[in-house]
């Protein structure tokens, strides 16, 4: 998909698709700022990007409406899809499970950090350094 507004030059087509020349930014990024209502200030400033540069966005957006509502719709389905695998992996790896209050995880993980800070004095204990100065020999 090619831009043919009068303002080409500021969208080109690249791997990741539509996106503001000279920037990494995709129409797609812009449209997660719209989904948003953010403000087109609010826009620019976290965008890093000119009036120009986002007019230039807006007006692809409008002439390829259609397809680019499409395509948006694709990357939250796969983003989704993506973050709910990556959930499920996390917990079948977690100690914890999702129910377990935020208190409760805190104290577990408190405890396993005790033990595992006695565990490392106890090695340094067997290895002979009992130095309490800290010099070497």
């Amino acid at each position: 998909m090619i831009a043919t507004t009068n303002q080409d030059a500021l969208i080109v087509e690249t791997p990741r698709g539509p996106s503001i020349a000279g920037t990494r930014i995709t129409i797609y990024s812009v449209m997660d700022y719209l989904k948003g209502n953010w403000s087109r200030n609010f826009i620019k400033r976290m965008m890093l990007i000119t009036d120009e540069q986002l007019d230039a966005a807006l007006a692809y957006i409008a002439a390829h409406k259609e397809e680019v509502e499409r395509e948006y719709a694709a990357i939250l389905r796969r983003e989704e899809e993506l973050r709910a695998r990556y959930e499920k992996v996390f917990w079948e790896r977690s100690r914890f499970t999702p129910d377990t209050p935020p208190e409760e995880r805190r104290r577990i993980l408190l405890r396993v950090l005790e033990e595992k800070k006695r565990a490392a004095q106890s090695t340094q204990s067997d290895d002979g350094n009992h130095d309490s100065a800290g010099s070497q020999p």
